[in-house]
């Protein structure tokens, strides 16, 4: 995956212009400008290619305005792989152009170093209050201060202790039937440690050992869609080389992003490195999303309990057209008793997110956000099932700005709270 932009020449020649990718680019619907739709990145970059453009800041700013989400891609007649030329083109412009400074100092510093991010989180933890404010009815966190950050936006604090420092390194359970590794992701392990809770807690409860190596780092997926190759191997080398010395069954994600990148995108970022291309393909090989080891368990129904509530699910793109998983989760959800499920229109439709896209375009991804507000409305759910922590932050947002009550959480999160009805059907 260390070809320059010039190699990507016979597959932007695939693009038979037609226009299919307008119908599903939220960016579009919402700019209605042919340079922010697929057909239109594609033409740049071919200009780019061709030397008959050059890396304006109109080009960089066009090549940002991609959630990454893979639409265009599950659409495209011609199988264009569009995320790809992006990704490519963000490369070419971090090596010509450079990072900015703060890119620099997180993906090189912070997200690099094990030792500087978990220091950073921990001290972020202590002044977050100096920074941020209480949301509304207590919920999240409002920014004090323009940071980088809309101060509209609703945050979820950094929790009080890391997921990792919560648990042994080790979570043994009597005659364990399987043995997994846990790949926390950053904001499992700094924030949604609820989700982590609700993953390990499920997994005991059907005889899994659950391992959480302590040296697991970062996927390193917002290093890379932001075109930092060098520093995006360096971090994927280091996580197959902790979950590879592990002697374990399968390796579980709860995040659609992070399982894509240990899934697939590791071989493919690696395969010019002959010493570690086998080992990604290895570790991709053993990689499931919770859901789909859940419903892989003998039994995992009868631990439940009734939960009368309306639920509908927001399908994460990284998770459903990266990863496939989308009857998995529903299968979950259909099998609690007493559980209404109403799925939403457009339920895969991407919610605005997009990791850093809603930092750098939070006015966008508030319009993006919207629609899948009013599609969760529409149902009368009383929770959003999920399968991404970016989702969960980013749909809470929007549900907040529209007075909207209803609860998101991880689907993990949805299933512990079945097992416990049984186990006290008061609550």
């Amino acid at each position: 995956m260390d070809r320059s932009l010039e190699s990507w020449q016979k597959e932007v020649i695939r693009c038979i212009r037609c226009g299919a990718c307008q119908n599903v680019c939220p960016v579009f619907k919402e700019l209605q400008a042919e340079s922010t739709v697929a057909r239109g990145r594609v033409k740049l970059i071919r200009g780019v290619i061709s030397k008959d453009l050059d890396l304006t800041e109109g080009f960089i700013d066009k090549m940002s305005l991609c959630l990454m989400c893979k639409a265009c891609v599950v659409n495209c007649p011609s199988g264009v792989k569009v995320d790809k030329l992006v990704e490519a083109a963000r490369k070419e412009i971090a090596e010509k152009k450079g990072l900015s400074p703060l890119k620099n100092l997180i993906f090189r510093l912070v997200l690099k170093n094990r030792w500087v991010f978990n220091t950073g989180m921990r001290t972020g933890r202590i002044f977050q209050g100096l920074v941020f404010r209480k949301g509304p009815n207590g919920q999240g966190m409002l920014p004090r201060m323009s940071l980088g950050i809309d101060k509209r936006r609703l945050l979820s604090p950094l929790a009080q202790k890391p997921f990792k420092s919560m648990y042994p390194e080790v979570v043994k359970v009597p005659e364990a039937t399987m043995r997994v590794s846990f790949f926390t992701g950053c904001m499992i392990n700094y924030i949604y440690t609820d989700t982590g809770r609700a993953v390990i807690n499920v997994l005991n409860q059907n005889g899994v050992e659950v391992v959480i190596p302590s040296l697991q780092n970062c996927c390193g997926t917002p290093v890379r869609i932001n075109g930092d190759y060098e520093t995006a191997k360096t971090m994927a080398r280091a996580n197959i080389d902790v979950f590879l010395k592990e002697k374990v069954d399968a390796v579980v994600v709860a995040c659609g992003t992070c399982g894509l990148s240990l899934k697939e995108e590791y071989a493919e970022l690696l395969e010019d490195d002959p010493s570690y291309v086998e080992k990604a393909k290895k570790l991709g090989s053993m990689v499931k999303d919770f859901t789909e080891l859940v419903v892989s368990l003998e039994g995992f129904e009868g631990k439940m309990g009734r939960l009368p509530v309306k639920v509908t699910y927001h399908d994460p793109c990284h998770l459903v057209r990266g990863l496939k998983v989308k009857e998995q989760p529903r299968q979950i959800i259909r099998s609690i008793p007493g559980v209404i499920f109403e799925e939403m229109t457009k339920v895969d439709t991407c919610c605005g997110s997009g990791g850093s896209f809603s930092l750098y375009h939070y006015e966008l991804s508030t319009k993006i956000n919207d629609h899948k507000v009013e599609s969760i409305h529409q149902t009368g759910a009383e929770i959003l099932a999920t399968g991404c922590s970016a989702c969960r932050m980013h749909i809470a947002d929007g549900l907040n700005r529209q007075g909207n009550p209803v609860k998101v959480m991880h689907t993990a999160q949805l299933l512990e709270m079945a097992y416990r009805a049984r186990e006290n059907p008061a609550l």
